[in-house]
């Protein structure tokens, strides 16, 4: 059954069906939003609709569907960043990791880049030959914001005149570093974060793992089923406690504060510390929507912080009314800022000082 692999993402499919039906894919294509919510994965969908030789859309289970699921169909390229002079098991491994789950495959570039040898020797070369299998060819360019300004403009002339047959997919979660030029050469498709529900029911039946703790997982994934497998191996709990450690923490006195901070960002990692603030801002959202449906007892399916429901009506009975909204903006804001490379420890100063700010005691609590 054609994409049947996929998790979520309707809409995008949609589009995508409504393409292939009526005749009107273009030949080039921008996948873009979040990480881990399935851009390659519906991409290798693709590749499929363009090789499979039934009748429908693609059937997942003849041989030309089944080259493309181990990555080994002679018309399928895959383009990731990488070294000038890589090792074959660098770009090996990859492969391999993408075959096994599109979803959660190993990236093993940093500051790599796509360059202008692979669009040459990779793309172009390859690109002018005839099809093996006469059923066109499929190009994906995994991060394809990270080209090197010579390698995007060579991409570019394969977009503005490409040879027959060849249909090409740009996968990032960064649009605003592509050339503007590629970007008005293609068609864009937004992703969004998966809906939780999608992501408990694929943790449920792929990875096997009980309904309740597929239901928690989800729900902190953010909508990224990568972000989902990651926390498996991961203690959630332990992640809610420190979260709700610094929330305690912006009570204290100014020098504790300060102690506190230094404790906290000399600890943790970048990526911790973000994940800390993007759990602060469930823990206000969950508040938020508690306190507008009145503290009903059948909430637990609305709040991502379940598990702590007697310590959120406690902590919302605590404070004088909250303006959630502006704290929201506030840790959204210091988000961006650490994203920017600002510096931590100020930011997260700031932040608690700005939430002392903002939670009020009531008097008689």
């Amino acid at each position: 059954m054609a994409f049947e692999e996929i998790i979520g993402q309707k809409r995008v499919l949609s589009i995508l069906t409504h393409g292939v039906e009526s005749g009107r894919l273009p030949h080039a294509l921008l996948f873009h939003g979040p990480e881990g919510v399935g851009k390659l994965a519906v991409a290798l969908a693709m590749a499929k609709v363009q090789f499979c030789q039934q009748d429908t859309l693609y059937c997942n289970n003849c041989r030309d569907c089944q080259r493309v699921t181990h990555l080994s169909h002679p018309d399928l390229k895959i383009i990731f960043p990488a070294k000038k002079n890589y090792e074959i098991e660098y770009a090996k491994n990859i492969i391999d990791s993408i075959a096994r789950d599109p979803y959660n495959y190993l990236k093993s570039w940093h500051n790599e880049r796509i360059l202008i040898g692979m669009i040459r020797e990779e793309i172009k070369r390859w690109v002018s030959m005839k099809s093996f299998e006469k059923g066109g060819r499929v190009i994906i360019l995994i991060d394809a914001h990270r080209f090197k300004e010579e390698a995007a403009n060579s991409l570019l002339k394969i977009i503005e005149e490409p040879p027959e047959g060849v249909r090409i997919f740009l996968l990032t979660s960064r649009p605003d570093l592509i050339l503007p030029t590629i970007i008005s050469r293609c068609q864009q498709i937004r992703f969004d974060p998966i809906p939780w529900q999608d992501v408990k029911k694929a943790l449920i039946e792929r990875e096997k793992i009980t309904e309740d703790k597929a239901g928690a997982v989800a729900r902190m994934s953010f909508g990224s089923y990568r972000r989902a497998l990651e926390l498996l191996g991961e203690d959630i709990s332990e992640k809610k406690d420190l979260m709700l450690d610094v929330l305690r923490k912006a009570l204290l006195s100014d020098l504790d504060i300060l102690t506190f901070t230094e404790d906290l960002v000399s600890g943790q990692d970048t990526l911790r510390i973000i994940e800390i603030l993007e759990l602060m801002s469930v823990w206000f959202r969950d508040a938020m929507i508690m306190e507008k449906l009145n503290f009903e007892t059948d909430i637990d399916e609305k709040l991502i912080f379940s598990d702590r429901k007697e310590t959120l009506e406690k902590f919302i009975n605590s404070f004088e009314p909250i303006n959630y909204e502006k704290i929201l903006n506030q840790i959204g804001t210091a988000i961006t800022m650490i994203n920017s490379n600002a510096a931590v420890n100020l930011v997260i100063l700031q932040l608690i000082y700005e939430l002392k700010g903002q939670l009020r005691r009531k008097t008689n609590v």
